[in-house]
């Protein structure tokens, strides 16, 4: 389990410490990190902007250009750049207002795995598409198939409330179909991806709202 003291950057990383004080383990392992919105998307560099000893020691950025923007954020992008086998992390989330938040991770193992035609809040559910019936051409109002994931292939998930401050989440046991040890296996060049649901175009029943986030806290072994 991963254990987090908010003192220079005192957090049991597992093998991402264990060797080196300077966490360059941890930062090779993985490429930037991604921020899907309705719109657009933003990437941050993790020892930039989500793991380095003053966003432990103040929860802020040193520098307001290595900031996490505020957005609406339906995922969070984990690229892996080497071979991990995850036994836990850790994510802080700020936001203006207080939500209830549900957040499922999804691992894909490689690029043609991941979603590509994601549903967002502006998404519609329908279009209108031309078929040929009886020889003529009529137009029908079909349901939208988008490939985000479906709940029941989540490795993990949670639900919290994020406070007025900062507050933080944790993945653990992870549930990865031919692994039985609760740990998410994750090889070179995968993903893990966040969706935060509520912010999700298949859940407009719930709460959205935007939100910063800093510290990607993981303890490897």
């Amino acid at each position: 389990m991963l254990t987090i003291s908010l003192t220079a950057c005192g957090a049991d990383m597992g093998e991402f410490n264990s060797e080196d004080e300077d966490y360059s383990k941890f930062y090779d392992s993985f490429k930037d990190i991604e921020g899907l919105y309705d719109g657009g998307s933003h990437s941050y560099d993790i020892e930039d902007s989500l793991f380095n000893s003053y966003t432990v020691n103040n929860l802020d950025w040193e520098d307001e250009d290595d900031a996490v923007e505020y957005e609406e954020y339906v995922y969070i992008v984990i690229p892996f750049d080497a071979d991990v086998v995850v036994d836990s992390f850790a994510l802080y989330f700020k936001s203006e207002e207080n939500v209830s938040v549900t957040i499922s991770a999804y691992y894909f193992e490689n690029e043609t795995m991941k979603p590509s035609k994601i549903k967002y809040r502006s998404s519609p559910d329908t279009e209108i598409i031309t078929v040929i019936e009886d020889g003529q051409e009529v137009q029908k109002e079909v349901e939208i198939v988008y490939d985000d994931p479906d709940w029941n292939v989540r490795v993990a998930d949670t639900t919290f409330q994020i406070p007025a401050d900062w507050g933080s989440i944790m993945m653990e046991y992870f549930f990865q179909p031919g692994f039985y040890d609760g740990d998410l296996h994750a090889v070179k060049d995968s993903y893990l991806y966040l969706r935060i649901e509520n912010n999700s175009g298949h859940h407009r029943e719930m709460n959205n709202f935007e939100f910063t986030f800093i510290n990607f806290i993981v303890r490897a072994i």
